[in-house]
């Protein structure tokens, strides 16, 4: 009889896999590259957390420093002599104020006497502030109405008078032409300050008009 042989194809060890880029050595490159990035991020993480707390650190110092220069500085200074130059300095903020918003009629009178004709006066003045500036109040006399239009006429080419009002007009027993005026006051020519510069400056005339002594023919 003749001897029974078995055959099989059932492999009685494991076999290794012959063909190139296997799936398992993808996987095992994938998890070397994967564990490369962690350690360069965790490198980098452990860098950034030694930098911050330096430069948290430096910035104390640095604090403390300017602290100590500061303390430093201010023993050097004199504080009575920082007080006295501290009230100076409110006093001369205070002065420029005052200077500033500070009137005087002197100017105005000055203006009125060298551009009021010869035919013409005024016997009330008031005066009294407003929004739109400083509002002036007169009462005059003219010797006719030819002398009243040329004090008008001045009163208006004058650049420091608006709002120039004639009224009440009427004669008295003398036969003069009595009025009364309102009009407002260009605050430049009232302002101290102004006057002031003017004082710094010689020779620097006064406003000008049609001349010193302006006279009229009486109607």
């Amino acid at each position: 009889m003749d001897p029974k042989f078995q055959s099989s194809f059932i492999p009685k060890g494991p076999v290794a896999s012959t063909v190139p880029n296997a799936p398992l050595g993808r996987r095992v490159k994938e998890r070397n590259l994967l564990s490369f990035l962690a350690l360069i991020i965790f490198t980098l993480s452990i860098i950034l957390a030694i930098g911050v707390f330096g430069y948290k650190f430096y910035l104390k110092y640095r604090i403390e420093q300017m602290g100590t220069d500061l303390e430093s500085a201010r023993a050097t200074l004199q504080p009575e002599v920082i007080r006295e130059l501290t009230r100076l300095d409110n006093r001369i903020i205070t002065a420029k104020q005052l200077i500033a918003e500070h009137q005087i009629l002197s100017p105005l009178f000055e203006f009125l006497e060298v551009s009021t004709p010869e035919t013409v006066r005024f016997n009330d003045f008031r005066y009294a502030a407003s929004e739109s500036g400083l509002e002036l109040f007169m009462r005059g006399e003219a010797r006719g109405y030819g002398a009243l239009a040329l004090q008008a006429d001045i009163l208006q080419n004058s650049e420091y008078f608006q709002n120039i009002i004639f009224s009440n007009l009427d004669l008295n027993t003398r036969g003069d032409v009595t009025f009364s005026l309102k009009m407002t006051l260009e605050p430049s020519l009232v302002s101290y300050q102004k006057a002031i510069e003017l004082i710094a400056l010689p020779s620097v005339p006064l406003p000008s008009v049609a001349t010193s002594t302006v006279t009229s023919t009486p109607n």
